[in-house]
């Protein structure tokens, strides 16, 4: 039993989910948060088109159903309107992509039943209506429904949910009229029907694959294509960010010692071999770095968090230094390079990031000249 109900959580969920194409897992947070959007804003429209089209259904069929035949479908919808338009008038904006989600998997439970409760009132509309007019009720829901559907592209198993449940009925009683006029029209909506749902999953498809493109192109224009880390505007942006928060962080800026040579003796590709093998090795020993970039050349920079986090930042430092230490093999050849580092403070240093930026180019310098003839590492000095 605990089973088939794990089961047939996951259906209901995957169902209501509000991808209908494979999304990498870095767009699905930008995309849920566009849809989420693009739902708020056709929303009011919505809700007015469904609800003046209640309106006009039962004015054009009063008379010819029972009483609360007339005033049932029409109060469930005006009222599932109402509350709609009211709930996110009070909380229009989701705070989290959590939020958002949750808001966009709601949608499918509430456009199916609502237009489930449209087709069968068309129905009902369709065989006690006098027949001179009898096509009244079909046409007003059918329009409602393809251009509800227009209005949810944001989230299309809602807006294709909600088509089929509307249409589904009329067109099953439709192609079942002795009548091949109307037959033919029963026709017409499955096609029209199909053809709206192609437009939904087409533009979920476009919106998908324009985000994904958007956030390749904001990965290339922010990394090092060489070695994966950030570059220089990725860095000046993070470090900017926890400036601007008053977060106290350690910046390093550090270059290679001893990359020129090797690079000249052994060309290029030995040269681009070693940084990708010290952008490697520093990722690994600084895990906690909230950037960590080459800003040109054989020059690197981290940018660590400091106030408690202090002696963790130096030792994570020291453990990069020793590491970018150890030889490096290339074509047969080992290689030596060993790294020296420049290191400022906020807020010990300032606070503004070009001033914290030439303290470390100055100390970095210092260490440099310091290192000369010494290949064991020394002791960072903020001093």
């Amino acid at each position: 039993m605990g089973k088939r109900r794990t089961w047939l959580r996951r259906k209901v969920v995957g169902w209501c989910s509000p991808f209908t194409a494979p999304v990498p897992p870095g767009v699905r947070g930008p995309l849920v948060a566009l849809q989420h959007e693009r739902l708020l804003a056709s929303l009011p429209l919505l809700c007015l088109l469904i609800a003046a089209n209640a309106v006009a259904m039962a004015i054009a069929v009063v008379g010819d159903l029972p009483v609360w035949q007339q005033l049932a479908p029409p109060t469930i919808i005006i009222t599932a309107c109402l509350i709609i338009m009211g709930r996110f008038r009070m909380r229009p904006q989701a705070h989290n992509s959590a939020a958002a989600l949750r808001h966009l998997r709601c949608a499918p439970l509430v456009t199916v039943p609502l237009g489930l409760v449209a087709g069968l009132w068309c129905v009902n509309a369709f065989v006690e209506t006098e027949k001179y007019y009898c096509m009244t009720a079909p046409v007003f829901i059918g329009i409602a429904a393809l251009v509800s559907s227009t209005c949810l592209l944001a989230v299309p198993r809602a807006a294709i949910g909600g088509m089929m449940a509307t249409t589904l009925p009329i067109v099953v009683k439709m192609s079942l009229y002795h009548n091949l006029g109307v037959r033919a029209m029963a026709a017409m909506i499955v096609l029209i029907t199909v053809m709206q749902a192609k437009v939904v999953l087409d533009k979920f498809e476009e919106t998908a694959t324009m985000l994904t493109l958007q956030l390749r192109l904001n990965r290339l224009a922010a990394s090092d294509p060489l070695t994966g880390l950030d570059n220089r505007l990725a860095f000046d942006a993070a470090l900017r960010k926890e400036l601007d928060r008053a977060a106290e962080v350690l910046i390093a800026v550090s270059d290679l010692d001893g990359f020129k040579a090797a690079n000249d003796d052994y060309g290029h590709h030995a040269g681009d071999a070693i940084l990708t093998e010290v952008a490697r090795r520093l990722r690994a020993q600084a895990p906690g770095a909230l950037s960590i970039a080459r800003l040109g050349g054989d020059e690197f920079a981290l940018l660590l968090p400091a106030g408690s986090n202090l002696p963790r930042a130096e030792e994570q430092l020291a453990q990069a230094r020793a590491a970018v230490a150890r030889p490096y093999q290339c074509e047969g050849h080992t290689l030596q390079i060993g790294m020296s580092l420049g290191l400022a403070l906020s807020v010990a240093d300032g606070t503004d990031p070009q001033q914290l930026l030439r303290r470390a180019d100055e100390r970095l310098y210092a260490d440099k000249a310091a290192r000369k003839g010494t290949p064991a590492p020394r002791t960072m000095r903020f001093g």
